[in-house]
């Protein structure tokens, strides 16, 4: 190696700071250090710096054209450096090629592509989720280097080979799995992929990522997250099978109680394939009041009624599919508002649902309540007329204030 002090002493000199800069960014790109570079907007002190270096008359104007043929032969001849490159590293350290490093690393991502398309073969639901994932630059924002792509997607086939999970707890799940009861909490990388892949694999058709989109992504798959909040309520709902979900709602139905199923209970011990629902008519409302009116003036005479409590959690999610799962068939009623028409439109959604007294005819025979703060959005597609009638007249319409006619139906049986 040349005299480092000597090259130090001159290329390396303060004034030629941006030009040693220039020269190192040709080489990461995977440019030759030939042919001319010129620096815009020169100062006095480094035009005077590269004048002296090369030994020539004093040059003047707003840019600085250096010949790098030149500016080489020049170091070389003065037995500081062989090569611009020689000079370049020994000054300011070795210099990545990023062209080099940026073909490898996409190579890299190619081939955790190609693995993880193999490795998820077998579940054709995430596919296509796959595809954006990679397609979005959403992976490459969770996972900084391929390596740890391919680990986080690795640990997917791993929750996916896993799914659905009978019931087993988040915490459980993520301690059985990964050694870690915390690996599956939100806001890990980990943890956001897998929800998404929980709700791909359980056939939620829109994903939300809030808490209870993430309740309901896990339900979907089996999965008991915060089990015990916002549970369903029931009355008369008949059940067959001897567990503790079917014990409790034969002692309710006995004594014509509500009944409050928990996410657990129905993840733990489900009625998807309970015999005596096929066929049954099950009747869903919006609001406790009408199951509160009807436990009091009808009893044990009142058909099976599931509530949804105005905002249609997990609970009474999991509940309405498992009921049209064992051939129920749901009737919904709710409130004329945009938010009684969102749930009905989640409900009718359901193989064999169909909407009870929550038609045109019947938003026009009902007496109206307060003004709607909003039309917007409104679509009723069991009944088309049904969102132009209350865009007319602008008023909604709770279950209470049809409440007799909505028991009337309710006498069993209906």
């Amino acid at each position: 190696m040349k005299s480092s002090s000597r090259l130090r002493s001159t290329l390396g000199d303060p004034a030629l700071a941006r030009l040693l800069e220039a020269l190192r960014r040709r080489l990461e790109l995977g440019r030759p250090l030939t042919g001319a570079l010129t620096l815009s907007n020169a100062t006095e002190t480094e035009r005077h710096a590269l004048d002296n270096l090369l030994g020539r008359r004093t040059t003047s104007g707003e840019s600085l054209r250096i010949d790098l043929d030149l500016l080489a032969a020049t170091l070389a001849d003065a037995d500081l450096c062989d090569t611009l490159r020689e000079g370049v590293e020994a000054l300011l350290g070795p210099v990545r090629d990023r062209r080099a490093d940026e073909e490898t690393n996409e190579r890299a991502w190619t081939a955790v592509r190609e693995q993880a398309a193999s490795d998820f073969a077998c579940w054709p639901a995430l596919g296509s989720w796959l595809d954006e994932l990679f397609d979005t630059g959403s992976l490459k924002r969770l996972a900084a280097a391929p390596a740890e792509a391919a680990r986080l997607l690795s640990e997917l086939v791993t929750l996916a080979a896993a799914l659905p999970a009978r019931g087993e707890a988040l915490a459980a799940l993520a301690a059985r799995l990964f050694g870690d009861a915390h690996a599956l909490d939100a806001g890990s990388p980990l943890a956001t992929l897998a929800v998404r892949a929980a709700a791909r694999l359980g056939e939620i058709g829109q994903f939300t990522d809030d808490a209870e989109g993430r309740r309901e992504a896990w339900a979907s798959v089996e999965v008991l997250c915060d089990e015990l909040s916002t549970p369903a309520l029931v009355l008369n709902l008949p059940a067959s099978a001897d567990t503790p979900t079917g014990r409790l709602l034969r002692a309710a139905h006995a004594d014509a109680e509500p009944l409050h199923l928990t996410l657990r209970h129905l993840l733990l011990w489900p009625l998807g394939a309970d015999p005596i629902l096929a066929g049954r008519e099950i009747f869903v409302c919006e609001n406790p009041t009408i199951v509160a009116l009807a436990a009091r003036g009808l009893g044990r005479r009142c058909a099976p009624l599931v509530c949804v409590n105005g905002q249609f959690a997990t609970p009474a999610k999991t509940l309405l599919r498992q009921l049209a799962a064992a051939g129920a068939r749901l009737r919904y009623h709710g409130d004329f508002d945009a938010g009684g028409l969102v749930i009905a439109r989640r409900v009718l959604a359901f193989p064999g649902a169909a909407s009870w007294r929550f038609g045109a005819a019947d938003y026009a025979a009902a007496p109206k309540g307060k003004a709607l703060l909003a039309t917007k959005g409104f679509a009723t597609p069991w009944d088309p007329a049904l969102a132009e009638a209350m865009r007319r007249d602008g008023r909604a319409v709770h279950e209470e204030a049809v409440a007799e006619a909505l028991l009337g139906d309710l006498v069993y049986p209906a």
